[in-house]
């Protein structure tokens, strides 16, 4: 049955040019297809990492709104500062804690430090 085909070259440079123009059209639809799905998934990449540089942008405000750790403005370091003055002063740790709102082991722990710094001078 196929020895009743004949090719010539004019056919066959035809098929030839026919199956390369549909590869190219396939390869150029695939290509398409698939940017598409890579600008969406970039795209969702970028508001992720958009909400992540917000999110950071809060952070680091609100370090800054915070004093500096041990600063005149820090009000932790100014309780504690106090709390020190008061055990110098001879304050029980039960004063110290009532007046300054620290917790009673702490206003304990600082009575027992400036108690032990006085023995050791």
């Amino acid at each position: 049955m196929l020895e009743n085909f004949t090719f010539t070259g004019r056919e066959l440079l035809l098929a030839v040019v026919l199956a390369t123009v549909v590869y190219l059209l396939e390869v150029w639809l695939f290509s398409r297809r698939g940017k598409g799905k890579t600008t969406t998934l970039a795209e969702a990449r970028i508001t992720e990492l958009e909400a992540e540089i917000n999110a950071l942008k809060l952070r680091l405000q609100a370090l800054e709104d915070q004093p500096p750790a041990g600063s005149s403005l820090d009000a932790r370091a100014a309780t504690y500062a106090d709390a020190q003055r008061m055990a110098r002063e001879g304050a029980p740790a039960m004063e110290l804690a009532g007046s300054l709102g620290i917790s009673r082991g702490e206003a304990e722990l600082i009575v027992a430090l400036q108690r032990a710094e006085s023995g050791s001078s």
